[in-house]
């Protein structure tokens, strides 16, 4: 599971700066920031947002436009998981 999800983030271009960071959007509407630890050997740690945190909004804004402009069903259906479970709009 967690190297779709990387791969879904990546896709949607929810990569931070210097590719430090990289957001996900599970299928079941969670959102999961991973930041490496560890640069040679290319390790993250992850953990999900929680829905207060501010971050959610912008990536689930970023997310959302690549999902229908670019995603599959799948990744549509979980943009729609992510705003239930965040209450966004």
């Amino acid at each position: 599971m967690i190297p779709q999800l990387i791969r879904r983030g990546i896709r949607a271009g929810l990569i931070g700066m210097g590719n430090r960071t990289i957001w996900a959007v599970a299928n079941d509407g969670w959102i999961f920031e991973a930041r490496l630890t560890n640069a040679e050997t290319s390790t993250y740690h992850g953990y999900p947002v929680r829905p207060e945190e501010a971050i959610a909004d912008i990536v689930f804004r970023r997310y959302s436009a690549w999902a229908v402009a670019h995603g599959t069903q799948q990744d549509q259906n979980a943009m729609v998981f992510c705003r239930d479970r965040y209450g966004l709009r």
